[in-house]
């Protein structure tokens, strides 16, 4: 049977307290998540300013993706050790200074350089938020304040090119820094008066130095291992040399954390079946889901032929579907169980995938929308359970570490996902549009019919990964049933 949790009778100060914590970390994850998205609209300007080529100045995006995912997990375990406020807190200083920074760089050298510290703070926001936010809510309302979690990372991806688009409309490349500094200090001034005062460290800390060495090198090489096979492939000695030094440095933390005293991750939660299928659950549907980020522009302006400004319109259709359903499925998980609404919820992207396997260059408007409407959807529907469900299986000590394996597994899950289906397509579409070239086809229209083709043989890929989700989460049904 599924385990139900039997409501308690909760001070109203203790109401009022869950609601200010969501909002404060929702803020904090809003502004870091809008990161990931933000400068990428920046890229032409920034190749023209700077007089850089675009593989120098994807680094703007590299350098804070690999700072704030390589550090997850050590600042998890360290939110857990010496409080979590204080670890958001310092993130939201040091990312608002990282704005600063970034706003008066003078070369693409220093841009960079700056963003490695602003991507430190977001690694110290995104590693504490759901832990904060899973603490302070009830366990019969966890989906809830997860839910509203789920808002604020598909509001910051939505708003990230949207705002960066107006700005930079508007006001030099600068502005998308400047501007936010403000917001970021609001963030910062809200964690220190709303959140609760952290509890003190009873004995001296001990830091786990050799975990913390492994697993940051470790994520950091495979990370930037893996986002570099789209462009190198494995012509270059540099994509396995990274992705090998990067296993070898995982396989050693792994080894070190089982003989910690105090280890950054607890390798005994993997011992429950709960635990395990619905991290790799959440790790393989991340890994889907580049199928339509990544490859669908694309689709839409290259091969359909839509402008850059309506194709914008319809990539945040997921996003805003998003929005409306992870606090829905989130409230709903939390009377009816969290197990069927994230089985339901990675069926639902099957089916959106299989959907998107009948687009070509005459599908309408009408039939693509409410694909990717359900594509949003059933995101929005998998993670606030699979997430409430993760964090219920660990103790209160561990839930900064386990908050900063979701964040881990969302964003290596993401960056795998790209390589891998920025491979594929790339490969599939030179074989489609040589095929079509030898029937008759003229390089024009080849090049335009190529394209979904491609497409299609990616979501092949994606939905088998998307389907094993599925699996994982109906194997966790049987096991919590058992």
């Amino acid at each position: 049977m599924i385990q139900k949790h039997t409501p308690e009778i909760v001070r109203p100060e203790l109401i009022a307290y869950k609601w200010k914590a969501v909002t404060t970390v929702s803020l904090s994850i809003l502004m870091v998540t809008m990161d990931f998205s933000i400068n990428n609209i920046a890229f032409p300007i920034l190749t023209k300013v700077f007089g850089a080529g675009i593989t120098t100045i994807i680094w703007v995006s590299l350098a804070y993706t690999l700072s704030s995912t390589s550090l997850l997990l050590v600042l998890g375990r360290i939110g857990d050790l010496m409080g979590r406020k204080r670890i958001l807190a310092s993130g939201m200083a040091i990312f608002a200074f990282g704005l600063l920074i970034c706003s008066v760089a003078q070369g693409i050298g220093q841009l960079i350089t700056f963003r490695i510290i602003q991507g430190v703070g977001a690694a110290m926001a995104i590693s504490c938020g759901t832990a904060i936010v899973t603490e302070s809510f009830p366990p019969e309302e966890r989906g809830k304040g997860l839910g509203i979690i789920g808002i604020a990372v598909a509001g910051g991806l939505v708003l990230g090119p949207v705002v960066g688009g107006l700005l930079l409309q508007w006001f030099d490349w600068r502005s998308i820094y400047y501007t936010r500094i403000p917001v970021g200090l609001f963030a910062l001034i809200m964690t220190m008066v709303l959140l609760k005062k952290d509890t003190g460290i009873e004995g001296k800390l001990k830091i786990d130095f050799l975990g913390i060495l492994t697993s940051s090198i470790g994520i950091a090489c495979i990370i930037f291992g893996v986002s570099q096979i789209k462009g190198l492939a494995f012509q270059s000695v540099l994509v396995p040399s990274m992705i090998g030094i990067g296993i070898l440095c995982i396989i050693a933390f792994i080894f070190i954390e089982r003989r910690a005293k105090d280890p950054i991750v607890d390798l005994t939660l993997f011992r429950s079946m709960v635990f395990s299928c619905n991290i790799c659950a959440l790790f393989l549907i991340f890994v889907s889901y580049p199928v339509f980020h990544l490859i669908m522009p694309f689709c839409l302006i290259q091969a359909i032929g839509m402008s850059t400004s309506s194709a914008g319109l319809m990539m945040t259709i997921p996003n805003v579907a998003s929005i409306i359903f992870s606090p829905i499925s989130g409230s709903l998980s939390d009377r009816f169980g969290p197990v069927w609404f994230a089985t339901l919820g990675a069926i639902v992207n099957v089916i959106s995938l299989l959907m998107m396997r009948c687009f070509d260059l005459q599908t309408s408007i009408a039939f693509m929308i409410p694909t990717m409407f359900l594509f949003g959807a059933g995101s929005g529907m998998f993670q606030s359970p699979n997430n409430s469900t993760i964090m219920g299986t660990v103790p209160k000590n561990r839930y900064g570490t386990t908050s900063a394996l979701i964040a881990l597994c969302r964003q290596v899950g993401i960056s795998l996902g790209m390589a891998l289906t920025g491979t594929i397509f790339s490969l599939q579409r030179g074989v489609h549009q040589a095929a079509l070239n030898n029937s008759g086809m003229d390089a024009v229209d080849g090049t335009r019919h190529s394209i979904p083709l491609a497409f299609h043989d990616v979501l092949i890929f994606s939905i088998a990964i998307a389907s094993i989700s599925i699996l994982l989460s109906l194997f966790n049904e049987k096991r919590r049933s058992n």
